[in-house]
């Protein structure tokens, strides 16, 4: 009878820290990142379409990524603007689509929408979903992402992937590749 009881309170135990837990993704929350290669190691998307201009950098930190976005030309009738990291690079044709889905390294998906007030449930590459859209046509704006890497082993890695821009109904209107500058070092 001791036994049965033992085994009952522990799998209510466990049934108790599931449903608490609130997991998003099929592989867990995303977890911060704490092993970049170089803190200070710097990447960019630089945007030079016709219309859109400017430049996203990523900075290597001890938790996560610093990004910056600093762009222009955004229309300002087709906002609010969302943003992500893309699972594949913008290829040499510009072509945005090719950049394939939002990079979802815990296997969450896109829908129920990303909870802000709860990032690491979020797509690792929801960066709007978790720090807000922008309006256009200027954007300035700076966060720090724990749950980006730089670090290839990462599940969050972020290196050599598209930044897209999307419009209010979604459409792909600026793209470019997150490509690696260089490292200083910070100390």
């Amino acid at each position: 009878m001791q036994i049965f009881t033992i085994i009952s309170l522990l799998g209510a135990a466990a049934l108790g820290v599931c449903q608490s837990n609130n997991v998003t993704g099929k592989l867990g929350d995303a977890r911060q990142v704490r092993n970049n290669p170089v803190i200070g190691e710097v990447w960019t998307a630089v945007f030079d379409s016709s219309s859109v201009k400017g430049v996203v950098t990523a900075v290597a930190n001890t938790v996560g990524v610093n990004y910056t976005i600093d762009v222009t030309g955004l229309p300002a009738d087709k906002g609010p603007f969302k943003y992500h990291v893309h699972v594949r690079p913008v290829p040499a044709d510009g072509n945005c689509t090719e950049t394939g889905g939002h990079l979802d390294s815990y296997l969450r998906g896109d829908s129920p929408p990303c909870d802000s007030s709860r990032p690491a449930s979020c797509e690792v590459g929801d960066l709007s979903g978790k720090y807000g859209t922008v309006t256009g046509p200027t954007v300035q704006k700076s966060f720090n992402d724990p749950y980006s890497a730089l670090n290839i082993i990462n599940l969050g890695y972020i290196g050599d992937r598209g930044i897209v821009f999307h419009d209010s109904s979604s459409a792909r209107i600026a793209c470019a590749t997150l490509t690696k500058v260089k490292t200083q070092v910070i100390g």
